[in-house]
């Protein structure tokens, strides 16, 4: 059984400086030296990869405090999506006596699960105080391994409609990251909707890319360290952004975070125990200025996921999964990551 140290990247640095120091110190060990020092030399630079990752996390995380109440609107492709990306804010939000609507805007595919998400997400905004004139229900996105350019654009409409009609002060939108093709695309949506005309913030919520990099995923960089201490240890850290910018952390009470873990624990169509153990973290947002427009969340072709996908084809793929473990694309565009402006299509 592993030992699991999720969101305490300190301890992976600690056990990867042990690792080190054991195999420097067999090196001194009669006739041992060379069968040793090629581990020590491993374990040396694992070290000094994970000390870099811990204090690029000190660079560009931040806490975040919300303190007044507002009008927060969140838009979430799916049910369990909002909480995981917002759930703390809104429990914060609506305790404040501020006004809090969720939005979302995809519907799941397969027969019978559409209405059981919905009642498991009335479930979990009900331990916010939140009740059914809370939350809404579309059915906006394209399917999942579709391109439908025609539905996007009157997704675009009604996104601006709710919008006008709510006039938050906040927004809150997944992330443009290449982890779910319905999470980008509301992200997209949001990037052309909005403008400098309007005055209210706008947050990315990060949830889960196949991007690596020790600059700006450090959190994915240790996970991806942590795999080469013996098979003893897991680290699941939370999500890291894909372009640098500062990760602002929700200052949650131990209350506010244990109510964020029983709201999680309402999906259990989605797996709630795994939830709980890997999304339960104070809330991660990354500020958004209007008018982006991105196409790519990032480089494909200059990417860790591009290598590990080359790699698949000339190795074994177990192989290749087993020491370099990825998520394979964009869900719902698997092999690449996604392309707006192949989903928004031609005027």
């Amino acid at each position: 059984m592993k030992l699991r140290i999720d969101f305490r990247p300190s301890i992976v640095v600690a056990l990867l400086a042990a690792a080190a120091l054991l195999f420097w110190l067999a090196t001194r060990v009669p006739g041992a030296f060379w069968i040793a020092l090629p581990f020590a030399l491993f374990y040396s630079m694992l070290l000094a990869v994970a000390a870099l990752a811990l204090l690029r996390i000190r660079m560009i995380e931040r806490w975040m405090d919300w303190n007044e109440p507002g009008r927060l609107l969140i838009f979430a492709p799916h049910e369990d999506d909002c909480v995981i990306s917002a759930g703390g804010l809104g429990l914060r939000n609506s305790r404040l006596g501020g006004v809090t609507r969720v939005v979302y805007l995809a519907q799941d595919e397969t027969p019978s699960l559409p209405e059981r998400r919905k009642a498991e997400a009335r479930g979990a905004w009900s331990v916010a105080g939140l009740g059914d004139d809370d939350l809404r229900f579309f059915d906006l996105m394209p399917p999942l391994e579709r391109r439908d350019p025609e539905k996007l654009r009157k997704a675009a409409a009604v996104l601006r409609e709710i919008i006008d009609e709510f006039e938050p002060t906040a927004l809150v939108t997944p992330a443009f990251e290449g982890g779910h093709v319905h999470h980008d695309m509301v992200a997209a949506l949001v990037d052309r909707l909005v403008t400098p005309a309007d005055r209210f913030a706008v947050f990315e919520a990060p949830e889960y890319s196949p991007y690596v990099s020790l600059v700006n995923t450090p959190h994915r960089v240790l996970a991806l360290a942590a795999r080469w201490l013996f098979g003893l240890v897991a680290y699941n850290g939370p999500p890291d952004g894909v372009d640098g910018r500062p990760i602002l952390k929700l200052r949650l009470s131990p209350q506010e975070l244990a109510d964020k873990r029983r709201m999680l624990a309402a999906f259990v169509s989605q797996n709630a125990p795994s939830l709980v153990a890997t999304r339960s973290y104070p809330d991660r947002l990354i500020a958004c200025a209007s008018g982006r427009n991105r196409r790519r969340p990032f480089d494909f072709d200059r990417s860790y996921l591009r290598l590990v996908l080359a790699l698949r084809r000339r190795l074994p793929a177990r192989l290749v999964d087993r020491i370099a473990p990825v998520q394979l694309g964009t869900v719902g565009r698997m092999g690449t990551v996604t392309d707006w402006d192949a989903e928004w299509g031609k005027a």
